[in-house]
């Protein structure tokens, strides 16, 4: 008969075994010491389902934001997708506001000297979170608490210090309260634009479902010039002459 002490140690030796199969199981995206460091999108503790997870670091990539502010840390899983993302970029700052930050895990290594944190709570203390970076916010990820009447709050906040051009980021867009809370806004405000769902991962509840991301965009949707003129200096060329 097996002891009580030996299967203790037998089953601990399965759950570590286990542990190291889901290790080795998870993709190698890049060689070890490249700048992307994609591998954060998988090893991080999320509440975002894995799509969500792998727009936010496309969406850092993609639309290279000099500033990012975060309501809602929680355990800093998103935090670190965005400070990666933009170490890969070569700039950006990034600033979060979380009223407990007693859960927050990664270390300050893993952050690139790119994100700070604010203990507090929005509206009253989404500005101080913002003067940390510096300037105006080009990109701003509301996902703190999940109700109709927080996200219009945070909205509130998050206003009067997004940039004339400034992004901002929705997750859980499937809860039926954020997506009213969000065409409101939308209706209310004419200078902003919908550009939709980007990552459709809905978890189906009763009465409410989770999950998702929706992009609103302040200002023009696009600047072709602008943009183009940018990468051009960017790389010491003249800029185009567009006939």
């Amino acid at each position: 008969m097996v002891s009580r002490k030996l299967k203790g140690r037998l089953n601990r030796a399965v759950e570590r075994g286990k542990d190291m199969l889901a290790r080795l199981s998870q993709p190698r995206l890049v060689m070890k010491g490249s700048a992307e460091n994609l591998d954060v999108v998988f090893c991080e503790p999320h509440d975002m389902p894995i799509g969500d997870r792998i727009v936010l670091y496309a969406l850092i990539r993609g639309l290279k934001p000099k500033t990012y502010l975060e309501i809602g840390v929680h355990w800093g899983g998103s935090s670190r997708i965005v400070a990666n993302a933009m170490e890969a970029n070569g700039f950006g700052k990034a600033a979060g506001l979380e009223p407990n930050t007693g859960e927050f895990r990664p270390k300050p290594n893993e952050l690139h000297g790119r994100y700070s944190r604010v203990a507090g709570y929005s509206p009253e203390d989404t500005a101080k979170a913002a003067d940390l970076l510096g300037e105006s916010v080009d990109l701003a990820f509301i996902d703190a608490v999940h109700t109709y009447t927080a996200v219009k709050t945070d909205l509130t906040g998050v206003l009067p210090v997004l940039s004339p051009d400034g992004y901002i980021l929705f997750h859980d867009a499937f809860h039926q309260g954020i997506n009213q809370a969000v065409d409101e806004f939308l209706e209310e405000n004419k200078d902003f634009v919908d550009l939709g769902i980007l990552s459709k991962n809905p978890v189906p509840g009763t009465p409410i479902t989770y999950c998702g991301l929706r992009l609103i965009k302040r200002g023009k949707v696009i600047d072709y010039a602008s943009d183009l003129g940018a990468a051009h200096a960017a790389a010491g060329l003249e800029e185009p002459i567009l006939d």
